[in-house]
């Protein structure tokens, strides 16, 4: 996310536990999107559709990755030809497992959730003489690349 939105968060959220706890506990996604999703388009681990159809492998994330009726936000398009105000949804994080990334421009506002697996991060600070190595490799400056490091 980017700074101004990690400011604002900072306010609600002033510990990172009780954010994360917040995540976990809002950010869902439909049952039947996560079961197709990994169904259909997970490489590398085929599924027989015989002998494990498409209803049972939902039931099993269903019961084995907390599915609960939750309330349609008003901007979820449904499908033609199906209403309700309630839908099985799953979470789409594990508490304990969020890195939180602060990057990008600061004049703005954007935020962008990836699921997957581990995460590894470490800072990265260059040499003050930094612009002057790269225009010996006949680089730009980081200035030309809207680069802000405050």
């Amino acid at each position: 996310m980017t700074e101004p939105v990690a400011r604002l968060l900072k306010e609600k959220y002033p510990d990172k536990a009780e954010f994360e706890k917040a995540l976990v506990e809002t950010a869902r996604r439909p049952l039947y999107e996560r079961t197709f999703a990994n169904y259909f388009a997970n490489p590398g681990s085929r599924i027989d559709e015989d002998r494990y159809p498409f209803s049972r492998y939902e039931k099993r994330i269903q019961r084995t990755e907390d599915a609960r009726l939750t309330e349609i936000p008003v901007w979820y398009a449904l499908p033609d030809g199906c209403s309700s105000d309630k839908m099985l949804t799953i979470p789409v994080m594990k508490q304990g497992m969020t890195a939180i990334l602060l990057t990008g421009d600061s004049a703005r506002n954007k935020v962008q959730v990836m699921p997957g697996g581990g995460y590894s991060t470490i800072r990265i600070d260059l040499p003050d003489d930094w612009d002057r190595l790269m225009a010996e490799k006949g680089y730009a400056p980081l200035s030309e690349f809207f680069y802000s490091p405050h």
